[in-house]
């Protein structure tokens, strides 16, 4: 018994209790990384084995065994590929490369980038995978929930979108960053209010004028909805200043459904005179004025078609988006007016 009082006393016993304790806890701490890394490593194996059907290169198997680093090569390859249009060859690269390489970071960075042309090619519900799968394992990559953002607001899950829009606001670093991320919540909530078929139309009608106060850069969005569901409120709002970007919204009205009182004090009315409804001399808009010519001294008669610029990557579409479908940013684009001759569609043949 003595003894073991003695032991206990004893300060080298300390220190041995102490070593013991922190060599446990060393342990136990390379076990649980070790066990976390095997279990990232799997899940990734197993995304990577579910699209095992798209097939494997060979050429790029016999690649990576002789090269010291092929992986730069092999992306801007692919990147190549995705460029020129051949993502199903750019899919190939990347899914071989993630079966090939051991890597973790290196397979996180070919899994953004497949995702990246899974997204391109108009596979969302791929893209949602793959990038849930980054962020499973890297949640403060700002690049995959920028991403995920737009696949989600791509598939109409507008409140998932809004998830993933409160995590990029802690991530934020700069107060212009900062107007763009509210920007974006502004829109999203504009989204789940023209969707929602529970809720009340005026009830609708009041929260969209609301945002449109405090975002201008919505009011087209929004005006495009109340055209339809609140035609009052429509030329309520209609705004006079950069006026040419609403043209394409009020083009296809007749006469009898123009408020007189109020288009009489707008400078939409050019729309209307170019088309002859009233009288007029001269418009300033060069593509109206075109038209106006053409309706008032030329037996052929003129319209206009539209198409869409975005102020940022210059980009034209022939459809209006309040996102960029080329760069993703957000904003109201650019009307481009094309003055062409117009046809009698009565004479077309249906054969």
């Amino acid at each position: 018994m003595f003894s073991l009082v003695e032991i206990y006393k004893d300060p080298l016993f300390s220190i041995a209790v102490l070593l013991g304790i922190i060599a446990s806890i060393v342990l136990l701490d390379y076990y649980q990384n070790f066990r976390r890394k095997k279990k990232k490593q799997k899940s990734l194996q197993a995304l990577v084995k579910s699209y095992k059907h798209n097939g494997f290169n060979e050429d790029i198997i016999d690649f990576l065994k002789i090269s010291k680093d092929p992986i730069p090569t092999m992306i801007f390859l692919a990147k190549s590929y995705s460029g020129r249009g051949d993502n199903q060859q750019a899919i190939r690269i990347y899914l071989t490369l993630l079966d090939q390489i051991d890597d973790f970071n290196e397979k996180l960075e070919i899994l953004e980038e497949l995702g990246s042309v899974y997204f391109k090619s108009g596979f969302l519900q791929k893209t949602k995978e793959i990038y849930l799968e980054v962020l499973k394992h890297s949640p403060r990559n700002k690049q995959a929930l920028l991403r995920i953002l737009e696949v989600y607001e791509a598939l109409g899950e507008y409140h998932n979108a809004l998830n993933a829009l409160d995590c990029l606001e802690e991530l934020q670093d700069e107060d212009q960053e900062s107007l763009t991320l509210a920007l974006a919540a502004a829109y999203l909530k504009v989204k789940i209010i023209t969707s929602d078929v529970l809720r009340k139309q005026e009830d609708k009608n009041q929260e969209l004028c609301f945002l449109m106060q405090h975002y201008p850069q919505l009011s087209k969005l929004i005006l495009a909805y109340l055209k339809l569901y609140a035609p009052q409120l429509f030329w309520e709002y209609l705004p006079r200043q950069d006026w040419e970007n609403y043209i394409d919204l009020v083009w296809d009205f007749s006469l009898e459904q123009l408020p007189h009182k109020i288009i009489a004090h707008s400078p939409l009315i050019e729309v209307f005179q170019a088309k002859g409804y009233f009288p007029c001399r001269s418009c300033s808009n060069f593509a109206l004025e075109t038209l106006r010519l053409f309706n008032t001294h030329s037996k052929q008669r003129a319209t206009l078609s539209f198409s869409y610029c975005c102020p940022h990557c210059r980009g034209e579409f022939p459809f209006d988006e309040f996102r960029c479908p080329n760069c993703g940013e957000l904003g109201i684009m650019n009307v481009v007016l094309k003055p062409q001759r117009k046809r009698n569609e009565k004479s077309f043949s249906l054969l």
